[in-house]
């Protein structure tokens, strides 16, 4: 029997967070490097978030198969 007040979770639920806040943090980042012009840090801020973001999409789609 199915307990419905139970909700489905996936074991990397909260690694996946973990991705999503560090990507967080990296735009964080490129805003500070944007509005200080300093157009390499935006770019690299961008990149890790960015890469981040992927880590986490990845994590998700292996977490609803």
């Amino acid at each position: 029997m199915i307990d419905k007040k139970r909700r489905p979770t996936f074991a990397g639920a909260a690694d996946l967070v973990a991705h999503a806040k560090a990507a967080a943090r990296h735009l964080e980042d490129l805003c500070a490097a944007c509005a200080n012009g300093d157009k390499a840090a935006a770019r690299a801020a961008l990149r890790q978030g960015i890469s981040e973001l992927e880590v986490a999409r990845a994590m998700f789609r292996t977490g609803l198969e």
